[in-house]
């Protein structure tokens, strides 16, 4: 063997989307997206949190864990059968028995995923309409987060919460929501209006309680997806005083509660206070205020995604859902001398026509194991 180790690993093909429909990224206009294969291909790793270095003085080895996601140059995420990964110490190849495999416990990364759906009365008014397919979409994209995880380290866990004039979430004291409940959220009511930065605020303060004890391990991840379809116009009004019970008709139990009243730096705050939330937002139609929505996706460090048709709404779901489909979570276990070592990620298209490198300086061989600042 020449050292250099190759890794390539195989995602449910549901996971793959066809990109050649037309989207509107970040309030753009409509441009059909670059196939990440295609002649003018590239890549950029971008890191999702710090290298973990760590060292078992039972073994002597050192353990270096990176974890990133592979972008083309529309940014889209690649899924790792896209891309070939390589490994360098002091710029020679990572030795092959070196390299974690894909089920190690060491590369555990769970996933706490939370929905903010839109349902004002305006859902039932686009052509098709539109609040059906989003509650699919989001039955769909829980249930490939589900698949992601069977016969790996780590959970995928979801929470979430659906709004209009009040607040709807899964009742903690009921029975456990399954992803089928998701389709059996009522319709609204006609008249409703949308308290959106009431529900954001809502759930980011909750996945902010919940990472006390789910997935707040150093290469977990909670992830929100928003989804409106127009501006805020009740956020203003303070309807705390409402509180009543419900259940769908698969039995799910949920309860309903108004809010005090909120604006979007509230709302912007709370999603930005989470010690380590990305939000993601997806606007649809043409009344969404791509201000407020952007706002939101930066405040969380996420992608905005529109678009007019409510045809598409399952591919912007799927957008969002290679988001997290397209983490990777990659490292070795090393038996490495006391020192300061260079390490090198580099990440090459599988056309071989673009590569891009991750280099750090680490420390390692005993407890002061870590990156070199």
């Amino acid at each position: 063997m020449d050292g250099r180790f190759t890794l390539r690993f195989v995602i449910s093909a549901l996971l793959i989307t066809s990109l050649s429909l037309f989207l509107i990224s970040c309030g753009g206009e409509d441009e059909p997206p670059t196939s990440p294969s295609g002649p003018n291909s590239s890549v950029e790793i971008e890191l999702t949190s710090d290298p973990q270095i760590t060292f078992n003085d039972a073994t002597g080895k050192t353990n270096v864990v990176l974890q990133f996601i592979a972008r083309d140059d529309d940014g889209y995420p690649l899924v790792p059968e896209d891309v070939i990964v390589e490994f360098d110490i002091d710029d020679a190849p990572l030795d092959n028995e070196s390299i974690l495999q894909e089920d190690a416990e060491e590369l555990s990364a769970s996933i706490h995923f939370g929905l903010v759906l839109d349902a004002s009365y305006s859902m039932l008014e686009h052509e098709p309409p539109a609040f059906a397919p989003m509650l699919e979409a989001a039955r769909d994209a829980v249930d490939q987060g589900l698949e992601l995880y069977v016969g790996r380290y780590g959970t995928f866990t979801w929470d979430l919460a659906w709004f209009a004039e009040s607040i709807h979430y899964p009742d903690p004291s009921g029975r456990s929501w399954q992803s089928d409940d998701l389709l059996t959220i009522p319709e609204p009511g006609s008249g409703t209006s949308t308290k959106l930065f009431a529900a954001v605020t809502h759930q980011s303060l909750k996945m902010t309680e919940d990472y006390d004890e789910i997935a707040n391990g150093p290469n977990d991840h909670h992830i929100m997806v928003v989804f409106s379809d127009g501006a805020d116009n009740y956020s203003w009004f303070d309807n705390s005083f409402l509180e009543s019970q419900g259940v769908t008709s698969s039995s799910a139990p949920y309860l309903v509660s108004g809010y005090t009243s909120t604006d979007l730096d509230t709302a912007t705050t709370a999603v930005a206070a989470h010690p380590k939330l990305t939000a993601h937002v997806i606007g649809l139609g043409s009344d969404v205020q791509d201000d407020q929505l952007q706002a939101i996706a930066d405040a969380g460090g996420g992608q905005y995604y529109k678009n007019p048709s409510s045809s598409d709404i399952d591919d912007l779901f799927d957008l969002v859902t290679r988001e997290f489909a397209t983490l990777q979570t990659h490292g070795a276990t090393i038996p490495l001398q006391p020192g300061d070592y260079t390490f090198t990620l580099r990440v090459i298209t599988n056309d071989g026509k673009a590569q891009d490198e991750y280099v750090f300086l680490f420390h390692a061989g005993d407890e002061d194991a870590g990156i070199v600042e």
